[in-house]
C-alpha cells in the first residue's frame, strides 16, 4: 500500500513538473537490497495497481537481459519505456556495480535491442556505466573519452547485429 501510494505522489510531481516518471525493476539477485520488483511483469503488475499511466518502465539490460522471456516482455511493453540503460554483465561478476561497456560480457545485447525496434521502442539509449573503483579492472579508471568511446563503439556493433523481426 506505502509503495503504491507512493508510486502514485511521484506521478503526481512527475506530472507537475513536466518530468518523466519511470520504475526500474532491479536484478533478482540485488532483491534484498534494492527493490520489490525484479522483472518486467512485477513492474507491469505495480503499475497496474497504482493506476497512473504517466509513470514508466526503465529497462536496463544488466538488470533484466536474464528474466525468463524477456524478448517477449520486450516486445509487449517497448511502448512504456521512456530509456534503455545500456551496459552489459561481466561472466563473473563481482557485485551489482560491476558492469561491463556494451559487448564486453555476456548478454544477448543485439537480441534485446531488436525486441526494443520490434516493439515501437524510440525513447534514449543511455550508456549506464557502473564499476567500483575497488576493482582492479575498473571501468572509472580508464580516461573518459576513451570510456565514451568504447561504450559507443560496443552499443553501435550491437545496434548492427540486431535482428530485424
Amino acid at each position: 500500500r506505502l509503495v503504491v501510494e507512493g508510486i502514485r505522489e511521484l506521478g503526481r510531481v512527475g506530472r507537475e513538473a513536466g518530468v518523466a516518471v519511470a520504475l526500474e525493476p532491479i536484478h533478482r539477485s540485488a532483491k534484498d537490497q534494492f527493490t520489490i520488483v525484479t522483472d518486467l511483469p512485477g513492474a507491469e503488475e505495480l503499475l497496474a495497481e497504482a493506476a497512473d499511466p504517466s509513470i514508466g518502465i526503465l529497462f536496463d539490460t544488466w538488470h533484466l537481459w536474464d528474466t525468463p522471456d524477456v524478448l517477449e516482455h520486450i516486445r509487449r511493453l517497448a511502448d512504456r519505456f521512456p530509456a534503455v540503460h545500456v551496459n552489459d554483465r561481466r561472466a563473473h561478476t563481482r557485485n551489482w556495480d560491476d558492469r561491463a561497456l556494451p559487448g564486453d560480457g555476456v548478454i544477448d545485447l543485439p537480441a534485446i535491442l531488436g525486441a526494443l525496434e520490434a516493439g515501437g521502442f524510440d525513447g534514449w539509449y543511455e550508456l549506464e556505466v557502473l564499476s567500483s573503483e575497488t576493482y582492479p579492472d575498473s571501468l572509472l579508471a580508464l580516461d573518459p573519452a576513451e570510456l565514451a568511446r568504447r561504450g559507443r563503439a560496443g552499443f553501435m556493433r550491437a545496434w548492427e547485429a540486431r535482428p530485424r523481426y
